[in-house]
């Protein structure tokens, strides 16, 4: 079997292809070039590959680079300019001599690669590595150590210092839970159940009365949200934001406990579903008892939104009865649109979640095409 020749794999204008880039310079054209036909073929694949190589080198260097992309279009265009010269290898005019001496040159030079001299990374790049780029730039003769010694113990101070901090945050959550210092809000119903679980509980032992009594000792006072001053926050339209200043006002004052924003906001959210759902239940419970009629009235209004929405189109719905006092708003949806198709449904969606099926007895609402469904077109001849 004939063996190949060192005369027979060398590159044009290259020399021999190289099997693995320096790792104490950055790399050359001409290195790029013979490491990425050492792989074969100018594939993509392999254009990545030798790529992922030469972005290693500079990061050895902590010199930031360009994007990915804008790297692989240099590198394109580099091999691009040397195809054309391999093509026309077999000329030897004046000019041609004159072109490949130009392209040694250029491959002679560093494949730059680094990012703007504007750029906020080489803003702040340490000293000593813009000298050794420029040192690239030109004479190429600077190299880096095998192993960066201050690098390493830089990344190794800095393992430690979050490993501390880590060790640190552990520890402090540790005491916390164990003083039972936990942040929440509580509903006033919540805290007696709470008070009455703990009663119970301390009067089974002896022994757990006193762990009880001792966490109470240690654990402070929390401010208390109950149903009322949450509706009072929604009545004046604070947000979740302000009520927590309003709260952390009142809790300083008074040298309890607040909450963070967040948990203000989840705890709204919860005591605004109980209220509503126990707002159901009542006047449900009422309409059973009384046995009632509902009439059901509906009407449409253009309501403000959201600064992004703009104006909404929502649908007032409302029922009374002869048998009870008042009227109850039932709700208040936005449409999807005006028809009166839309406004149908969103009735029905309602009334059955109040389960109000079989106790509406009439409908009221304005004889509009909307409402009805009706669309009549009228159309005119004229002669």
């Amino acid at each position: 079997m004939a063996r190949s020749t060192r005369k027979q794999t060398e590159l044009f204008l290259l020399a021999q292809p190289l099997e693995a880039l320096s790792q104490i310079v950055l790399p050359t054209g001409e290195d790029v070039l013979r490491r990425l036909f050492c792989h074969g073929s100018n594939s993509k694949d392999n254009r990545k590959a030798v790529i992922d190589e030469v972005v290693r080198v500079w990061e050895r260097a902590h010199i930031p680079v360009v994007p990915l992309r804008s790297i692989m279009k240099k590198l394109e265009t580099l091999v691009g300019k040397y195809e054309v010269r391999k093509k026309a290898k077999k000329r030897q005019s004046e000019g041609d001599k004159v072109s490949d001496a130009l392209l040694q040159g250029h491959l002679a030079s560093l494949f730059d690669i680094a990012a703007p001299a504007t750029s906020s990374s080489m803003i702040h790049l340490k000293q000593k590595d813009k000298d050794f780029l420029d040192d690239q730039r030109g004479q190429r003769k600077m190299v880096m150590s095998t192993v960066d010694k201050e690098s390493m113990a830089k990344e190794s101070r800095k393992h430690e210092r979050l490993a501390a901090e880590r060790r640190r945050k552990e520890k402090e959550l540790a005491e916390t839970l164990e003083r039972g210092e936990m942040i929440e809000l509580v509903t006033g119903s919540s805290a007696t159940a709470e008070c009455a679980d703990s009663s119970t509980s301390s009067s089974n032992t002896n022994s757990s009365a006193r762990g009880s009594a001792a966490a109470s000792a240690s654990r402070p006072k929390r401010l208390k949200i109950t149903k009322e001053v949450a509706a009072a926050a929604d009545r004046v339209k604070l947000t979740s934001r302000e009520a927590h200043h309003v709260f952390s006002a009142i809790a300083a004052d008074q040298g309890v406990l607040s909450s963070s924003t967040s948990s203000i906001r989840r705890h709204r959210k919860v005591l605004r579903k109980e209220t509503a759902e126990a707002a159901v239940k009542d006047y449900r419970n009422q309409v059973q008892e009384h046995d009632a009629a509902l009439i059901l009235h509906w009407d449409g209004k253009l309501l403000p939104g959201s600064e992004s929405q703009g104006h909404v189109d929502r649908l007032a719905i409302v029922v009374n009865s002869p048998s009870l006092e008042g009227e109850k708003f039932l709700a208040i949806p936005a449409l999807p649109s005006g028809t009166g198709e839309a406004m149908a449904s969103k009735v029905e969606e309602t009334i059955r979640h109040w389960k109000f099926e079989d106790r509406v007895g009439g409908l009221c609402f304005d004889t509009t095409a909307s409402n009805t469904g009706v669309h009549v077109a009228h159309s005119s001849n004229r002669s």
